[in-house]
């Protein structure tokens, strides 16, 4: 072989190395789908989470024109209506002159879509990838969101806040980005600021914040480490214990100015809560041997039973009558252990939506799902539009979203 043949031997595949390392440091990772691709959340947050007090911040602009046509064409005018098949993590309603609109981010994708509930338009509003996102919780007037992410290890979670802003040329969305720190086990919101429960070793710590990480205030400080927030007012975060058969629950009232707790509660089986916006009443279970659901008033300090029984859970309260409940109640009853291993996940229920009236202790069916529906519902994270003309939930089944227009 020729000196000069395996010079040239030698340049070429000099040159084909050289190619290979270029396109692997200079190329961007993708998915295979385009605009706006990002392989997790590592990637829109370079720095993956401080897990420290300092919030970081990223922005990245998408285009609007990726929208794409409703998912499954139908009649909008439905009472009950399926908005997305594909599983989501979590949605908020904003009221505009036209009607409700919703919000959700896909589980999967991280994709964030728009549902005007007036009309049939469903849009991709941002196209930006971050996937798995397990839990989402919408505030701001449904243009900020806290999303819950859930590492490779499968154990630790990563909690982010995104604001969707739109550019001025109204083609383009932007989403920008807060890392908050470590060890955060719960979250709620109230309007524009969060609500977070970080755990340490032996204790657990409650911050107020706004969404972009600042403003931010520590108003509870416990070695009671497994609870659920509810960010009821400007005034209120209750906490509760987390519900667990045959184990004392507790029930608590912090004030988001002074940090004062006060002792709603305490010492009842399986305890789950759901608190009215005003913080005068209190709809709770006890869970054990003939399940129980209770009405308190915190005033007077009496408890009322309520029927049917259900998960407080899945139940929301109007804000424009203060008598009125609207919840989920599993068609067959609840009882035994059955509610903790719901919360396991090992079992599910089927729900009709329900009116309660506390004023005269009375209750009417809403809506039969299963029937309308042509499925199972397994209801959870209801919500209420402004205007009370819809509630809007998930099914925890396959995370799949729903609207029922409580009009019709």
């Amino acid at each position: 072989m020729s000196k000069k043949f395996i010079i040239i031997i030698s340049i070429v595949l000099g040159m084909v190395l050289l190619g290979l390392v270029g396109y692997y440091f200079l190329v961007p990772a993708s998915n295979g789908t385009s605009g706006g691709i990002i392989s997790g959340f590592k990637g829109f947050f370079p720095f993956g989470g401080s897990g420290s007090d300092n919030s970081s911040q990223v922005s990245t602009t998408t285009n609007q024109n990726n929208t794409q046509t409703p998912q499954t064409p139908e009649n909008f005018n439905l009472k009950l209506r399926k908005l997305s098949k594909e599983p989501v993590s979590g949605a908020g309603t904003l009221d505009i002159k036209a009607g409700t609109v919703v919000r959700y981010i896909e589980k999967a994708t991280g994709h964030i879509y728009e549902v005007e509930l007036f009309s049939p338009q469903h849009n991709r509003i941002s196209n930006t990838t971050i996937p798995v996102v397990y839990d989402a919780i919408w505030g701001n007037k449904n243009n900020s969101l806290v999303a819950r992410y859930l590492k490779d290890d499968n154990q630790t979670v990563d909690t982010y806040s995104l604001t969707v802003k739109a550019t001025s040329t109204s083609t383009e969305n932007t989403i920008s980005g807060i890392a908050f720190p470590g060890g955060i086990s719960d979250v709620s919101v109230f309007d524009t600021n969060i609500f977070y429960l970080q755990q340490g070793v032996n204790t657990s710590s409650g911050y107020i914040s706004s969404f972009d990480g600042t403003k931010k205030k520590m108003i509870w400080n416990s070695d009671i480490k497994e609870l659920l927030s509810q960010f009821v007012n400007t005034k209120t975060v209750a906490l509760t214990t987390k519900p667990a058969q045959n184990v004392p629950g507790f029930l608590y009232f912090v004030d988001t100015t002074t940090g004062a707790v006060k002792k709603i509660l305490g010492n009842i089986s399986g305890l789950s809560t759901s608190v009215s916006p005003d913080a005068t009443k209190v709809l709770y279970l006890i869970e054990g041997n003939g399940d129980l659901m209770y009405l308190l008033d915190t005033t007077t300090k009496t408890s009322t039973v309520t029927t049917p029984t259900t998960s407080p859970e899945k139940c929301v309260w109007s804000k424009k009558d203060k008598t009125v409940i609207y919840c989920a109640v599993p068609r067959n009853p609840i009882g035994g252990d059955s509610l903790t291993l719901w919360y396991k996940g090992f079992q599910s229920f089927s729900d009709d939506i329900w009116k309660y009236d506390i004023k005269n202790n009375t209750a009417s069916i809403v809506e039969n799902l299963s029937s309308d529906a042509g499925e199972s519902i397994d209801v959870i994270k209801p919500i209420l539009s402004d205007s009370e003309q819809y509630l809007v939930f998930m099914n925890k089944t396959d995370n799949s979203l729903w609207s029922l227009d409580l009009t019709k």
